[in-house]
C-alpha cells in the first residue's frame, strides 16, 4: 500500500467567537488549504506557532514528507532589517521565527517546500532575502490587492525551462492574488521564475532545481487547473522524497 506523504504547515493565531464563547484565541489556518492538499493527494498535519517548537524545529520535520507555508499576516520586517510600515499587519513573531528555521531545516535536508503567497515571502527571508514592504509605494497596488479580504485577478508569465513551466505546462495564466507586499533582494539559491505585468516577482524557486517553489498567489483559491497541478506536484515530490 502507497503511503499518503504527510504535509506540515504552520498556523496562524485568531481571536474567534463561537456561540457563548467570544474573542478566543485561537490556533488555526484556512481550510481551502487543507482540501486543496488532501484533493492533491496528501494529508495536512498541523504545527501550533509555539517557542517550544523553536528548541528543535527538526522534530516536527521528522514526522512529515513535505513543508507547505500558507498566506497570512505580514512578516516581522524587524526578521529582514527594517522598519515596519504603517499598512503591515501586526506580528506573530513565534510564527515567523518557527516557519522560518522550518524552511532552512527542509532545505539542509532537501525536503520538497512550497510558499502561497506570505509563503513565498517566509522562503525568501529565511534564505537572507528581503520584502518591498508596502507595493501602494512604488506600482499600482489594485491588480494584486484592491477591497481587502477579496482576491483579484491578474495574468503572470513564467520563465521558460523553469519547475514552475514545467509544472503547469504554459508560461501565462491567470492567479488569485491577495498582497501588498513582494520579494525584494533574492534570498540565498533563489531565481526569480514568475513576474505580474508590472514587473513584480510573483514566484522564486530554487537555483539547483531541488523542489523549493514560492508562489506570491493562492493556488488553493484557484486550483482548475493550475492550482491543482502545483499542489500535485509538491505532494508528489514529498511522495518521492522517502519512496
Amino acid at each position: 500500500m502507497v503511503r499518503t506523504p504527510l504535509i506540515g504547515l504552520v498556523t496562524d493565531r485568531k481571536i474567534s467567537t463561537s456561540g457563548a464563547w467570544v474573542d478566543i484565541p485561537t490556533d488555526g489556518i484556512p481550510h481551502t488549504y487543507l482540501t486543496a492538499i488532501e484533493q492533491a493527494g496528501g494529508a495536512p498535519v498541523l504545527f501550533p506557532a509555539l517557542s517550544v517548537h523553536l528548541e528543535d524545529p527538526g522534530r516536527l520535520l521528522d514526522g512529515v514528507d513535505g513543508l507547505f507555508l500558507p498566506g497570512g499576516r505580514d512578516l516581522d520586517a524587524d526578521l529582514y532589517g527594517q522598519q515596519a510600515h504603517e499598512s503591515n499587519d501586526p506580528p506573530l513573531r513565534v510564527r515567523d521565527e518557527l516557519e522560518m528555521a522550518l524552511v532552512r531545516e527542509a532545505r539542509r535536508r532537501g525536503m520538497p517546500t512550497f510558499g502561497a503567497c506570505r509563503g513565498l515571502q517566509v522562503i525568501n527571508v529565511a534564505l537572507g532575502g528581503t520584502l518591498t514592504q508596502h507595493l501602494g509605494d512604488e506600482v499600482e497596488l489594485t491588480p494584486h490587492r484592491d477591497v481587502v479580504g477579496v482576491f483579484t485577478s491578474h495574468p503572470v508569465e513564467v520563465e521558460e525551462g523553469t519547475l514552475l513551466e514545467r509544472i503547469v505546462g504554459r508560461q501565462s495564466f491567470d492567479i488569485a492574488s491577495h498582497h501588498h507586499q513582494s520579494v525584494d533582494a533574492l534570498g540565498e539559491g533563489l531565481v526569480a521564475t514568475a513576474t505580474a505585468p508590472d514587473g513584480i516577482v510573483e514566484a522564486v524557486e530554487a537555483a539547483d532545481g531541488s523542489f523549493c517553489l514560492g508562489v506570491q498567489w493562492h493556488p488553493e483559491e484557484r486550483l482548475d487547473p493550475e492550482g491543482l497541478d502545483l499542489m500535485k506536484a509538491f505532494v508528489r515530490a514529498s511522495a518521492e522524497s522517502v519512496a
